[in-house]
């Protein structure tokens, strides 16, 4: 009987203790007690791990490809979370990276990473300079593309569908018409003069060259106009990589002054080791300002890359 009365309190007991961990809801239900849950984990976007991103892209040589994971929009974002010099500073020496990518995917066709990259420029500098000048070819790229694209579908909806060909039947030959006879008319042979007389044989007549004309007045000729005086000079920023191996060079580039003494169509000619230095050079040359001149003038310029010598001891 003990027994019986000790399980039975246990019972009661047991029940106490699970209603003590209900609540009661209105309908008259019973809800479980709210759990602790753990916190969430913020990504990985505050400005520490942000700026370790853009100095390992940049290191890498990823300055704005690929997309969303280059140097260019690690700044973007940092810049957008703090006001840094630092930062304004960086995205302002990557900026002529993007304007020479911009204008080589402009060349090659390259509509849709150029006009990723025409985004990429305004979010550094909505007053960029060359802006209007790379929308207004990004619209005549894209026009030129849309006309060949409807001239192929126009030219694939009106294409002839291949003949069917019905083999010709070869009518019968007609009966040979018998020809002609052919009647030769005599001929009687000229007399042949036997007298001793010959035809007197007519003097050639010679005819002087006229006489030469006195030569035209040599126009003279312009030289070719020198290159305008160079106002605003850039220095190229020195790889790290090329810095860290201690590797000296030079590269050649080829450039078009505008007439409002702002450079264009930067590329390189040749380069000394071949890898290293020709991204740094167009950079620096896309920066360079002349005077003013009338037309477009194009030149080249050679860039050294020396290290300063190391100190002694």
């Amino acid at each position: 009987m003990r027994f019986g009365l000790g399980c039975a309190g246990l019972l009661m007991l047991a029940l106490v203790g699970c209603d003590a961990g209900r609540t009661p809801s209105g309908s008259g239900a019973f809800v479980q007690a709210d759990a602790a849950l753990p916190a969430p984990v913020p990504e990985p976007t505050d400005a520490q791990a942000l700026r370790a991103r853009a100095e390992a892209a940049l290191r890498a040589q990823r300055i704005h490809t690929p997309a969303g994971d280059n140097a260019v929009e690690y700044y973007l974002a940092l810049r957008e979370r703090e006001a840094d010099a630092g930062v304004a500073a960086a995205l302002a020496e990557l900026q002529p990276y993007v304007l020479i990518a911009t204008e080589q995917a402009l060349s090659q066709e390259q509509l849709d990473d150029a006009r990723r990259l025409v985004g990429l420029l305004a979010r550094m500098d909505a007053r960029a300079p060359a802006l209007p000048r790379l929308r207004a070819g990004l619209d005549i790229a894209q026009a030129r593309a849309d006309r060949e694209e409807g001239a192929r579908i126009a030219e694939a909806a009106h294409a002839p569908s291949a003949p069917t060909i019905v083999p010709a039947t070869t009518p019968p030959l007609p009966a040979p018409v018998p020809a002609a006879p052919r009647t030769v008319p005599s001929v009687t042979p000229a007399p042949i003069a036997t007298s001793a007389e010959t035809t007197p044989v007519p003097t050639p007549v010679v005819v002087a060259p006229p006489a030469a004309e006195p030569p035209a007045p040599a126009r003279a000729v312009s030289a070719p106009q020198g290159v305008p005086k160079l106002l605003r000079d850039s220095a190229p920023r020195y790889p790290l990589a090329a810095r860290n191996r201690r590797i000296e060079g030079s590269v050649q580039v080829a450039f078009t002054i505008q007439p409002d003494g702002s450079v264009s169509d930067v590329r390189t000619i040749s380069a000394q080791p071949e890898g290293l230095f020709e991204q740094a050079a167009l950079a620096a040359a896309s920066r360079w300002q002349f005077e003013a001149t009338p037309r477009r003038v194009s030149t080249t310029r050679t860039l050294t890359f020396r290290l300063p010598a190391e100190p002694n001891g």
